[in-house]
């Protein structure tokens, strides 16, 4: 994935020909031309949840179209960052009582999830 500068505090992030713009909303300073990267970071965990989720439904044969998943996060300090996220996730028909547990481990093992709470080894370099 390359990242890409855009201007002001915008930024493009490209990966196998696929692209969204990064911006801050515009009482930051930014033109609130895309998300901002905790948005994107709880889009990734929702997303991912809900990719895992779906896999297991259509193995167990359980309806989940319409599925919504609800990611929220509160900031906290020293260091910033974000300090807890919430996922709800919602199946229109339901999930059978028998199986709530295992979709509940299933969307645990995503992941994104993983990688949150596994705090992944980051370098960060200059060239």
């Amino acid at each position: 994935m390359l990242v890409k500068y855009e201007g002001g505090l915008k930024f493009t992030a490209e990966t196998r020909g696929h692209k969204i713009v990064v911006d801050q909303p515009e009482a930051a300073g930014g033109a609130d031309q895309g998300m901002t990267p905790p948005e994107l970071l709880a889009a990734s965990l929702g997303s991912c949840v809900g990719v895992y989720i779906a896999e297991y439904c259509k193995r167990a044969r359980i309806n989940c179209e319409g599925m919504t998943i609800d990611v929220a996060w509160e900031k906290a300090s020293d260091p910033a960052r974000i300090g807890r996220m919430r996922a709800i996730v919602d199946i229109p028909e339901g999930i059978p009582e028998t199986r709530r547990s295992a979709v509940r481990r299933v969307a645990e093992k995503c992941l994104i999830h993983q990688t949150l709470h596994g705090r992944p080894d980051i370098t960060i370099e200059l060239v």
